[in-house]
C-alpha cells in the first residue's frame, strides 16, 4: 500500500513509533546501570560514559544529519537512522565488557541523530494543513513525554523479570515494525537547497567530548591533574574555534543570532536547567534506591514515577498559569517550585531515606518542571521567524539532549569525587581499596564477598554515607541554582502571553 493522503495519519504512527524508541532508550537504561555496573564491573566514570555517549553523539550531529536528511530524503534517512539504531541495540545487548557496552551506544546515538530530525521533517511535510499539522505534532509531543516518563518503569520491569540485556534487545522488533511501517506507508520528500554544515559539525563533536571526558576525569584523577588541564583546554580551543566559523559560515548549524533575544536566550536556559536537575535526580538515584537501599529495580522504576506525574500535572495547568500570570512568572516560579522539591532531598536523603520525602520531592520537582517547560518551548519557538521554526526546534532538541550530557558529566564527576574523598580515608589493603573506590555497585559486591562478616556492616555503612553525601552534596548545589536561575528568569525575561508573536 503506497502512501496517499487519506494514510497521513497511519504514516503518523510509524513516525511515532520509531521516535519512541529513541527516546526509551535512555530513561529505560537509568534503571538498569546497577545491574550493568555489577555484572561488567564498570567504575562510576564507566556509568556516565555509558550513558553520555549516546547523549553526545546524538546532540552534536543531530542538526547537520537533519540538514543532510533534507537534501538526500527523509524517508531514507528515517530507515537508516532505524536499522543503525536496532544494530547498535543487538550489539548493545550481547556486550560482555563496558568498552563493548560504550562502542555501541555511541552507534546508537549515531543512528538515533538520523531518526529524531527525520520523523519533524516528514509530518511536515504530509500534513500540509495547519491545524492538522498543530495536531500532528501535538501527539508527536505527547508519545515522545509519555515515552521517557515510562521508561524507568519499563526498565524496572525487564530487569525485575529478565536481565539488563533486554533493555537493548526490546529496541529490535520494535525497530523492525517501525521499519516495515515506515517502508509501506510513508512519502520520500526532500529539499535540494538545504545545505549541511559538516565543518562545524566535525568541531562541535570535537569540543564536546573534549571537555566532558575532561569533567568526567575530574571526578576521578581531581581537577589538578594534567590530563583533565590539557582535556578541558583542548574542549576550549575547539569551542573557540567552532564559534568563530559558525558566526562566518552562511548555513551555520546554529544560528548565533538567536542568543541576542532574551525571549530565546532566557527560556533556553531555564530548559537547560530543568533536564540538567532531572536528569541528574534519575542518575543517581536508580543507584540509590537499588544499590544503597535495597529496593529492587521494578520498585526502584516506580518510586521514580511520581516525578513523570509530575511532569505531567504540571504542563496540563502551564497553558491557563501563563494567561492568568505571565511567561516570566510560570518559568520563574516552576524552577522555584522544582528546587523545592530537590530541598525535600536536601533535609530528608539517607541511606534510610523515608517512602514519603522520596515521593512527595519527585512530585514537586517534576511539578516544577513541567510548569516550566511548555511556556519555555513556546518562548523559544515564537521568538523565531516562522522560515527558520525548523531550526528553532532541532536547536531546542539539542539543547535538552546537551544538558542532560552535561549533568551526567558534571554532577557525576561531583559525586565521584566525594565518594572517593570518603573513601580513601577507610584503612584496609589496597586491592580491597582499589574495588571499593570503583563504584557503590563494586563496593557492595566486594563487601559482601569478603569472609569476615564481622566487617560487612562497618564497611557497607561507610561507603553507603559516602555515596549518600555526594548526592546530598549535589541536591544542595541544584536547589540553589534553580532559586537563583527562577529568580534571574522572573526580573530579565520580558512579560508575554503564550502563543504570543
Amino acid at each position: 500500500m503506497p502512501y496517499t493522503y487519506e494514510k497521513r495519519w497511519a504514516g503518523l504512527g510509524a513516525l511515532c513509533l520509531a521516535m519512541s524508541v529513541i527516546t526509551l532508550d535512555n530513561t529505560v537504561l537509568d534503571v538498569a546501570l546497577p545491574s550493568i555496573s555489577t555484572d561488567l564491573k564498570s567504575s562510576m566514570s564507566e556509568l556516565q560514559w555509558i550513558v553520555d555517549i549516546y547523549i553526545l553523539v546524538f546532540a552534536s550531529i543531530l542538526i547537520t544529519i537533519g540538514a543532510l536528511g533534507d537534501y538526500y530524503g527523509r524517508k531514507l534517512f528515517l530507515k537508516i537512522g532505524i536499522v543503525l539504531f536496532s544494530f547498535a541495540s543487538l550489539g548493545a545487548g550481547l556486550s560482555s565488557s563496558t568498552q563493548e557496552l560504550i562502542l555501541f551506544r555511541s552507534l546508537s546515538g549515531f543512528g538515533a541523530a538520523f531518526i529524531m530530525p527525520s520523523t519533524l521533517s516528514i509530518i511536515t511535510h504530509m500534513f500540509t494543513d495547519a491545524n492538522e499539522r498543530m495536531k500532528a505534532i501535538g501527539l508527536w509531543s505527547m508519545i515522545f513525554g509519555l515515552s521517557q516518563g515510562i521508561g524507568p518503569l519499563v526498565g524496572g520491569i525487564i530487569i525485575e523479570y529478565a536481565s539488563w540485556h533486554w533493555v537493548f534487545f526490546i529496541n529490535l522488533p520494535i525497530g523492525l515494525i517501525a521499519f516495515l511501517y515506515a517502508s509501506w506507508l510513508l512519502p520520500e520528500s526532500h529539499n535540494q537547497s538545504a545545505k549541511a554544515d559538516i565543518v562545524g559539525m566535525f568541531l562541535c563533536v570535537l569540543f564536546l567530548f573534549a571537555l566532558t571526558y575532561g569533567i568526567i576525569e575530574a571526578g576521578v584523577r581531581s581537577w589538578s591533574d594534567t590530563t583533565v588541564h590539557i582535556s578541558l583546554m583542548l574542549g576550549l580551543i575547539f569551542c573557540l574555534l567552532f564559534i568563530f566559523w559558525e558566526r562566518r559560515c552562511s548555513y551555520a548549524m546554529i544560528p548565533f543570532e538567536l542568543f541576542e533575544k532574551r525571549t530565546f536566550t532566557i527560556p533556553s536556559l531555564a530548559i537547560a536547567l530543568i533536564v540538567f536537575g532531572m536528569v541528574g535526580s534519575m542518575f543517581f538515584f536508580s543507584q540509590l534506591f537499588q544499590t544503597v537501599q535495597g529496593y529492587s529495580a521494578l520498585e526502584a522504576g516506580l518510586l521514580l514515577m511520581p516525578m513523570t506525574l509530575g511532569v505531567a500535572l504540571g504542563s496540563k495547568f502551564a497553558s491557563n498559569a501563563v494567561k492568568a500570570y505571565g511567561t516570566p512568572i510560570v518559568i520563574g516560579g516552576g524552577m522555584i517550585i522544582s528546587a523545592l522539591g530537590m530541598a525535600i532531598f536536601v533535609f530528608t536523603i539517607d541511606v534510610h531515606m523515608p517512602l514519603w520525602a522520596i515521593l512527595i520531592g519527585f512530585f514537586v520537582q517534576g511539578l516544577g518542571m513541567g510548569l516550566s517547560m511548555l511556556p519555555s518551548t513556546d518562548s523559544i519557538m515564537g521568538s523565531i521567524p516562522s522560515e527558520k521554526a525548523g531550526v528553532g526546534s532541532a536547536l531546542n532538541d539539542t539543547t535538552i539532549e546537551l544538558s542532560a550530557a552535561m549533568s551526567i558529566a558534571i554532577l557525576g564527576s561531583y559525586v565521584n569525587r566525594i565518594y572517593l574523598l570518603h573513601v580513601n580515608t577507610i584503612e584496609t589493603d589496597s586491592s580491597l581499596l582499589e574495588a571499593l573506590k570503583m563504584s557503590i555497585q563494586s563496593a557492595h559486591q566486594t563487601i559482601t564477598a569478603l569472609p569476615n562478616s564481622a566487617l560487612h556492616e562497618k564497611l557497607l555503612n561507610l561507603v553507603d554515607n559516602a555515596f549518600v553525601d555526594g548526592v546530598h552534596q549535589t541536591m544542595i548545589l541544584g536547589c540553589i541554582l534553580s532559586i537563583l536561575s527562577g529568580i534571574l528568569v522572573i526580573l530579565l525575561l520580558p512579560m508575554k502571553k503564550l502563543n504570543q508573536r
